[in-house]
């Protein structure tokens, strides 16, 4: 029971004018207390947010500047939370450093591309990935635009810096398998022959993803803390919450790769907090359209999750409100739009059109490689060892349950500060929307195990929407919460030191993918290795990123060669 606000009595405060209402006048500054100390109805001092004094004033223009010097001042008064946690996780997603892949590959030539020549083609840099597509005798990258333009001033910077300085350039060079092959240009590879990227390229890659992923994967999770604020009424509370997400899910591994998935989770909770509590001056509702924009700017797939969020801020929010964040996603609609016209000759066609490699070509033949969701696979992606997303954070398996108490009303939200009581039913049909879509459009996608990565990186953009249903949990048994997030962050953090990696599709899960049906087919769950090797299928696959377990691993890999000799 939340305290009146300003005062030590425990009885409920009363509910805010609603939303055109006159508000009442008031000289002083009022506080709000988001916590009980120890169950005495007594508020905890270290607990109270500050709210704003309420200006005399009629009409819903009037509201919203009150609501919008709400937000500012509920920001204000969360500085001492929000600066730690926002250095916790910058440090967290900038300390790791992946080498090279395709997928990372891929985003960083169009980067340079745009930055050093002025043009989406990447003819000089094709060589480095795989990710790509080949039109008219050119090569582009494959991958949605949003990641690499959101990196291009980062990039810029280094470049410049670069340049000045005297620094050698990006660069990566050809080592054969065989030394006694001549030098030859690193796109004449052959099997077994690897790429060495000299330091500048690492150097290239790490500050194009810090400037991108890891700055949005801050503001994303300093978004998620307020938004568990509101709907808890307690800091602790909301900052374990935010703090397991952004630390013990898989959105810290690809908050530290230079991937889409975590930049396109973090815009679109941007616009859901937007939607929730940014529901001010135009100014807001037009920054919530930007984000939602460039969600689907860094990831075509959010185009789904976009529309569900503009409906519900048109019902949330009114339709003033949701034609403004109409006209914040125009301009990231004109990016998408001239891009795919002067990369791929119009503004619907996309890299996935003129994919380069045939084994990728073949699978994306049909509906780009979408059918309908396998329930073996959806099985995989939420408990396989080799993919499954409570299987590497389990902090997430209370989640569902979550969920399912918040489409019951339980338990009840304080009173927000912003607009009356929390919306819990409303927000958790949504949160259930969007991650019942990413669920679906993962175990249909014909390469459901994403390739190069770890964990349902497919999934990645759901992740904030089903950490928010952590509330009752935390409510309820916040020990287990804490007691699994450890969990979860000890896993996490080995497996962001390995970083996603590819693996040959001959070894993957013991899985076919049928590219030419276009179809996922999984077959036995189990690690990465031969679906032969008796000795490997059942381990688990994060174990082998520890150290220790190198020795175990190398005798394993000789059983596999051994029993696949026979």
């Amino acid at each position: 029971m939340s305290a009146r606000p300003g005062t030590g009595d425990p009885r409920p405060a009363q509910a805010g004018p609603e939303r055109g209402e006159p508000a009442a006048t008031a000289t002083d500054e009022r506080t709000q207390a988001v916590g009980d100390r120890e169950g005495t109805g007594q508020p905890s001092e270290g607990d109270r947010v500050v709210a704003t004094p309420a200006a005399p004033g009629a009409g819903d223009r009037d509201g919203a500047h009150r609501r919008d010097a709400s937000l500012r001042a509920l920001v204000k008064a969360e500085a001492p939370v929000l600066l730690p946690l926002a250095v916790a996780v910058l440090a967290a997603t900038s300390y790791f450093s992946g080498p090279p892949a395709w997928n990372q590959n891929s985003r960083l030539a169009l980067t340079r591309a745009l930055v050093e020549q002025g043009t989406t083609v990447i003819d000089d840099y094709h060589a480095t990935t795989g990710d790509k597509s080949l039109r008219d005798g050119h090569f582009y990258s494959d991958k949605a635009p949003g990641t690499s333009l959101l990196a291009a001033p980062a990039y810029a910077l280094y470049h410049g810096a670069r340049r000045i300085v005297g620094a050698e350039p990006p660069d990566v060079r050809l080592v054969p398998l065989d030394p006694r092959d001549p030098s030859r240009d690193p796109a004449a590879r052959r099997p077994g022959d690897r790429l060495a990227y000299n330091q500048a390229y690492r150097t290239a890659l790490y500050v194009s993803r810090v400037g991108s992923v890891g700055v949005f994967a801050v503001l994303g999770a300093m978004a998620l803390y307020l938004l568990a604020l509101c709907r808890l009424g307690d800091r602790a509370g909301a900052l374990l919450l935010a703090a397991a997400y952004a630390l013990a899910t898989p959105a810290l591994i690809y908050g530290s790769a230079f991937y889409g998935h975590q930049l396109c989770a973090d815009l679109l909770l941007l616009g859901f907090a937007g939607i929730l509590l940014g529901h001010g001056r135009w100014t807001m509702a037009f920054g919530t359209g930007m984000c939602l924009g460039l969600a689907v700017l860094c990831e075509y797939p959010a185009a789904v999750p976009v529309a569900l969020l503009w409906l519900f801020a048109w019902l949330r929010r009114g339709p003033r409100f949701a034609a403004v964040a109409a006209l914040g996603g125009v301009p990231a609609a004109a990016a998408l739009a001239v891009y795919h016209t002067v990369a791929f000759g119009g503004p619907l066609k996309t890299g996935y059109d003129f994919v380069y490699l045939a084994e990728f070509a073949e699978g994306m033949r049909i509906n780009y490689g979408i059918h309908a969701p396998d329930p073996r696979v959806l099985l995989e992606l939420l408990f396989g060892a080799y993919r499954g997303l409570f299987y590497l954070a389990p902090v997430l398996l209370l989640a569902p349950w979550g969920l399912a108490c918040e489409l019951r009303g339980w338990p009840p939200a304080p009173k927000s500060m912003a607009d009356g009581t929390w919306p819990v039913r409303q927000v958790a049909c949504v949160c259930l929307a969007v991650v019942g879509f990413y669920l679906a459009l993962n175990a249909g996608y014909y390469m459901w195990d994403g390739g190069a990565a770890i964990g349902p990186r497919h999934c990645v953009p759901m992740l904030p929407f089903l950490a928010l249903a952590l509330a009752p949990a935390i409510r309820a048994v916040p020990r287990a919460v804490v007691g699994l997030a450890l969990i979860s962050g000890a896993l996490t953090l080995l497996l962001a030191a390995a970083a996603p990696r590819r693996r040959s599709s001959a070894t993957r899960c013991g899985a076919t993918r049928g590219r030419g049906s276009g179809r996922p087919t999984p077959a036995t769950p189990g690690p990465p290795t031969s679906a032969a090797c008796s000795a490997c299928r059942g381990r688990s696959a994060w174990c082998r990123c520890c150290w220790c377990w190198r020795g175990a691993t190398r005798r394993r890999g000789r059983t596999c060669a051994r029993e696949g000799t026979r």
